[in-house]
C-alpha cells in the first residue's frame, strides 16, 4: 500500500527509548502534497510528531506485554512483537484522496476516519525481517477534525483514540466479526487511552 501513496515528508529518526519491557518501535509519517501547501501546515504537522505516535504505539504494546497471561494477538504478528522493532506507518491526506482510497478499498464512497492495512506478510518472511512491519494506518485529517468537533473533543484526543484503534486493527482486531470481538477491542483502547490520560470515548 504505501508503495502506491506519495511520500512527501519522512519524519524518521533515531528510534525512541521504549517503555519498560516494551518493544522498540519506529514510525514513519508522511503527507499528502495538497496538505503540505496548506498555509497553517505547521499547526496541522504538530497534531502528527513522530514522538507523539511513538509513545501511543509504545503504549498499545506495553498493554499486551502486560497482559500476555490474558490476551492473545489475532494475527500472526503476535509470535514476534516482543522480539523485534516494530515498524508502522502513517500517511495524512485530505477528503478527496480519503474518499478515493476508501472507495477502492472497501467500496465505499466516502472519506473515513482513519484506514488500516496490515502488513500481512507471512510467517516465514516475517521470521527472517530484521524488524517486524506492523503495517500502515491511512488518515484523513479533515474528517478527524470534524468528528472531534461534533464530539465535543480535542483533535489531539480524537486522533489518539483513532491511532490506538487502528493499531489493533493491524493487529488482527476486528470489532466488525461479533459483539464479543468488539467488547474486547473496545476493552483494550479504554485501557490503553487511560494510560495516555485520555477519557474513555465510549462513554
Amino acid at each position: 500500500m504505501s508503495s502506491t501513496l506519495p511520500t512527501q515528508i519522512d519524519l524518521t529518526d533515531d528510534l525512541v527509548g521504549a517503555l519498560p519491557q516494551a518493544p522498540m518501535s519506529q514510525v514513519i509519517i508522511s503527507f499528502a502534497e495538497s496538505l503540505i501547501a496548506l498555509p497553517n501546515f505547521g499547526e496541522l504537522e504538530a497534531l502528527y510528531q513522530q514522538d507523539k505516535i511513538v509513545a501511543i504505539l509504545q503504549q498499545v504494546l506495553q498493554y499486551f506485554e502486560t497482559h500476555q497471561d490474558t490476551t492473545e494477538i489475532p494475527s500472526q504478528l503476535g509470535e514476534f512483537i516482543f522480539q523485534k522493532t516494530v515498524e508502522l506507518e502513517i500517511y495524512v491526506t485530505e477528503s478527496v484522496e480519503a474518499r478515493a482510497i476508501n472507495l477502492d478499498a472497501r467500496g465505499k464512497d466516502y472519506a473515513t476516519n482513519i484506514l488500516s492495512y496490515a502488513s500481512e506478510l507471512p510467517e516465514a518472511v516475517l521470521d527472517l525481517l530484521p524488524a517486524l512491519p506492523l503495517g500502515e494506518l491511512v488518515i484523513c485529517h479533515a474528517v478527524v477534525v470534524s468528528q472531534a468537533a461534533e464530539q465535543g473533543k480535542t483533535i489531539e484526543q480524537h486522533l489518539t483514540h483513532l491511532l490506538v484503534h487502528g493499531m489493533l486493527h493491524l493487529l488482527g482486531f476486528d470489532h466488525e466479526l461479533g459483539q464479543a470481538e468488539q467488547d474486547e477491542m473496545e476493552a483494550i483502547e479504554i485501557a490503553v487511552l487511560d494510560k495516555l490520560s485520555v477519557a474513555n470515548p465510549y462513554e
